[in-house]
């Protein structure tokens, strides 16, 4: 398991815990059995979070590094927008793409959603615009996270599967490494 996922899933532990009682922590051991990782590896992952304002640990006087963990705001702010959590802490980080002409993929969408007969076509043609944005902005060098998070964020609100069309391609490793540096720029 990579730090990434790693670190995903103790955000999703401590969001989980958080739901079911708000002061309830986490405990080490807890973490070890769940994610089964040393303590090396889960106190260099659980500091990352803490530093990073995800997390907040409680602190023995003496001994351990924490005796448990539970999430912040920012941490659930993060986990409840999933298009930023998914950038951030990917689910699974795969080396190269097998999935490597994405743009090919808005192409695709682009002529069925021309070819749809349910919806209007100025709707269609929104769709499409903002369809074409998105690609545009992710041939970039350096595209805008915060740019084509709002462009999804418009297909959305006109047409929810559509836009879950559009995170589907978006969510190709290529297009994730890009849009993870520029969210960290834009932090």
């Amino acid at each position: 398991m990579t730090n990434s996922e790693i670190r995903r899933k103790i955000l999703e532990m401590l969001y989980e815990r958080f739901k079911e009682h708000p002061y309830y922590r986490i405990t080490p051991k807890e973490f070890r059995e769940v994610l089964d990782i040393d303590l090396k590896k889960l106190y260099y992952n659980i500091i990352y979070l803490e530093e990073k304002g995800h997390v907040e640990l409680q602190k023995p006087l003496e001994g351990n590094l924490f005796v448990g963990a539970r999430i912040t705001t920012k941490g659930i702010d993060l986990i409840e927008d999933e298009y930023q959590f998914n950038i951030l802490y990917p689910v699974v980080q795969l080396k190269t793409s097998t999935r490597t002409h994405f743009l090919q993929e808005f192409d695709e969408l682009i002529k069925k959603i021309q070819s749809m007969d349910t919806m209007n076509n100025d709707t269609k043609e929104l769709i499409i615009e903002e369809i074409v944005e998105i690609k545009s902005e992710l041939k970039k060098p350096e595209p805008s996270y915060s740019k084509v998070k709002s462009l999804v964020e418009k297909i959305k609100e006109k047409n929810s599967t559509l836009s879950t069309q559009v995170m589907a391609i978006i969510e190709n490793p290529t297009i994730v490494d890009k849009l993870r540096y520029s969210l960290r720029k834009e932090l």
